[in-house]
């Protein structure tokens, strides 16, 4: 498995008109703004705009957002991802500029047509995204998006992808919604053949559930993109949104893992602990 380089993009690039053309479109702004928005910096505090799915915010540290309520119950960590507004729909399409040549590698050597593909997690989901724009216009796909109910980036999201499908004449591809809620994870209609869970478990509070969940809809072949950043834990520091739970948990999700799947690209978590590995479900 390739390794990639994970540095952000220069915010001195002018950035080519079509990479940011949805989000410059939903939030009305130019690509030179959605590049300074979305760059990545230490003490920055972004004027974030509103759009018809959410009010702007401002003058906030993505930590002032966080300290804004106590997280201490899974209503109040799902309100995070709520409260931050365009954050996260700018932060991650900037973050994912750099990124498409893994889409891509994903795209020409693992996704064939006829998939249910399940973007889980899925923040702006720049993965399914890079998929739609480079299909040939007969592929046929099922999409699930799942991320947190009423966050920002699941409704850019979805608006996003409904635009490429349309744009592109992707009659054969399906597009469903498939949220998740403090107390109720996720259902599919249909087994999943392709699931993404890119930089998503740290922030989860039961990694277990969620993996335990999402291997119900799984057969033997599916094939599972995933990683799980690894945080230090003590029970005195506070994670932010890089959960202690999920910390605490994550040597469990990994036994699952091996037991379940067979490891077919990335080195073994105890070898690489946050690289991107893909296992097929044995």
């Amino acid at each position: 498995m390739s390794k990639y380089n994970w540095t952000y993009v220069n915010e001195n690039e002018k950035p080519k008109e079509e990479k940011f053309k949805y989000l410059c479109e939903y939030y009305n702004v130019s690509p030179e703004e959605a590049l300074k928005l979305g760059t990545r910096s230490s003490g920055r505090k972004p004027n974030l705009p509103a759009s018809k799915t959410c009010d702007p915010v401002n003058n906030m540290t993505f930590e002032d957002i966080w300290a804004l309520k106590e997280r201490k119950t899974v209503e109040d960590i799902f309100d995070f991802y709520i409260d931050q507004g365009a954050w996260a729909s700018f932060r991650q399409t900037v973050r994912h500029f750099e990124l498409e040549n893994l889409h891509k590698s994903v795209y020409s050597d693992l996704i064939k047509s006829d998939m249910h593909i399940v973007e889980y997690g899925c923040g702006v989901a720049p993965f399914v995204t890079t998929f739609l724009k480079e299909a040939n216009e007969n592929v046929k796909f099922d999409i699930s998006l799942s991320d947190v109910d009423g966050s920002e980036h699941l409704y850019f999201a979805e608006w996003k992808l409904k635009k490429i499908i349309k744009d592109r004449n992707l009659e054969n591809v399906n597009l469903y919604i498939n949220p998740v809620k403090p107390k109720e994870l996720p259902k599919y209609d249909k087994k999943i053949d392709f699931l993404i869970n890119f930089e998503v478990m740290e922030h989860v509070p039961s990694p277990i559930e969620v993996i335990n969940n999402l291997m119900e809809y799984m057969d033997e072949g599916s094939v599972y993109m995933e990683n799980f950043i690894k945080h230090e834990r003590s029970d005195d520091d506070d994670l932010g949104p890089d959960l202690q739970s999920a910390a605490y948990q994550r040597n469990k999700y990994y036994e699952i893992l091996e037991k379940n799947f067979n490891l077919r690209g990335g080195r073994p978590p105890s070898m690489a602990p946050n690289e991107t590995r893909f296992w097929v479900k044995k």
